[in-house]
């Protein structure tokens, strides 16, 4: 029975399911790490900066520290940034002491040279969380789920009873789920999603259109499942909500911060300026190392994907993406 909840991350996407599961009418505690976002948060009244209309009433606990935060939690959901997964997992491991409380885990990422997901990490961390980490995965945009916007998210893990519960307990508009057992293809397919999107956004910095970023998207999918394929992946995934649909949304919406991130180095900005200006977390760099080394480690065919990582971590011009789908120069 889920009555109390614990988000860790109180950043735009853990604090709309944060309100998510209040409007559940679950007991809601939430744990930031940074104090300033915390402190913003509560000087304004619960209004939170980056959320139109969004509010956090005296209901919720919201805390700086983590033994406050899961004191009594059935279920924690991570909604943190991938490289802080580990480091927060050894810290729970001492305040959890053995007890057996799911996660739901939205974090999205692979660990770099170990090609772990995050899933994998958090039961590494607490093994006596073994199947029992469920990844929260697919097209979804924070903001338009805090709008009330109809959006539908896999969860996939191992263990179907608590799969069944956390898709019956959690479904209300605007969030519906399916199911899946390919939870490590999820997660793949969410991490890889994010570096496409990259690609995507390069293509918008340069100024091309919709014809070019459509030829993009088909090549991708292809390396995708390529990638995805050789870690044990099913293909069903590849094509499902948190590979195709979630490449779709984060390479073709304007506000998606990785497609951001790739227009910012197609105008010709270097990594740390492009940083800069996006502001919040790109997921997407957390992973385009760990893809590459993917890609080589299995000697896979991914020109367009080798590209993107030339772009990004090599600082080669944006037209090398135009070039690894076959266009020349004029």
């Amino acid at each position: 029975m889920l009555n109390k909840v614990t988000v860790l991350g109180a950043g735009v996407w853990g604090s709309v399911i944060a309100r998510h599961m209040h409007n559940l009418g679950m007991q809601v505690s939430v744990w930031e790490y940074s104090k300033d976002l915390l402190d913003n948060i509560k000087a304004n009244g619960g209004a939170h900066p980056n959320i139109p209309n969004f509010k956090f009433d005296e209901t919720y606990t919201l805390t700086n520290d983590l033994k406050t935060a899961v004191e009594g939690a059935d279920l924690l959901v991570f909604v943190f940034s991938s490289k802080a997964v580990r480091s927060v997992c050894q810290q729970l491991k001492t305040i959890l002491n053995g007890k057996v409380v799911p996660v739901l885990n939205a974090a999205k990422g692979l660990e770099d040279q170990t090609f772990k997901t995050m899933s994998e990490i958090i039961e590494e961390e607490l093994p006596f969380l073994k199947n029992k980490v469920v990844a929260f995965s697919g097209p979804s945009f924070a903001l338009e789920v805090a709008k009330g916007i109809p959006t539908k998210i896999t969860l996939a893990g191992y263990d179907e009873d608590l799969l069944k519960e956390l898709q019956n307990k959690l479904t209300k508009k605007p969030l519906c789920f399916e199911l899946s057992k390919d939870r490590r293809g999820a997660e793949y397919g969410g991490a890889i999603k994010n570096v496409v999107a990259i690609g995507c956004g390069i293509l918008d910095g340069i100024g091309e259109g919709a014809n070019t970023k459509a030829a993009l998207l088909t090549e991708a999918m292809q390396e995708m499942s390529k990638i995805m394929l050789s870690q044990g992946c099913t293909l069903y995934t590849v094509y499902s909500l948190c590979g195709l649909g979630d490449a779709i949304l984060t390479g073709m919406s304007a506000i998606s911060r990785n497609r951001r991130l790739g227009e910012k180095l197609g105008q010709g900005l270097d990594l740390e300026e492009a940083k800069k200006q996006v502001g919040t977390i790109a997921e997407g760099l957390n992973s385009v190392q760990s893809v590459q080394d993917i890609i080589n480690k299995n000697n896979l065919n991914c020109p367009v994907i080798n590209a993107i990582w030339e772009i990004v971590v090599q600082g080669k011009p944006a037209n090398t993406l135009l070039k690894a789908l076959g266009f020349k120069d004029e």
